[in-house]
């Protein structure tokens, strides 16, 4: 049967390499899909992310978490921290 010219799908993947030792999405099936990395966001949106799941913890205490999330990814990045942990 045909698809139907308005279906979509989103897939979310983790990157290919270590820790994370399944499939490689793009060398699986990149080639039939339209693929966009999703960054994280900046430390104004991600408050603001927050916010929005917890409206009820206090803004600095949000602001903290952000804080901690960015220093966690950026000891990755640097390799600092070896395991990439999802923030």
């Amino acid at each position: 049967a045909p698809v139907h010219p308005e279906f979509r799908m989103f897939v979310l993947a983790n990157r290919p390499g270590f820790p994370f030792l399944g499939n490689d999405f793009f060398r699986e099936c990149g080639d039939v899909f339209a693929v966009h990395v999703v960054e994280n966001p900046d430390h104004e949106s991600e408050v603001a992310l927050l916010q929005q799941y917890a409206p009820d913890v206090p803004e600095h205490i949000l602001r903290r978490l952000s804080a901690a999330f960015t220093d966690v990814r950026a000891r990755v990045d640097d390799g600092t921290l070896q395991y990439p942990y999802s923030t």
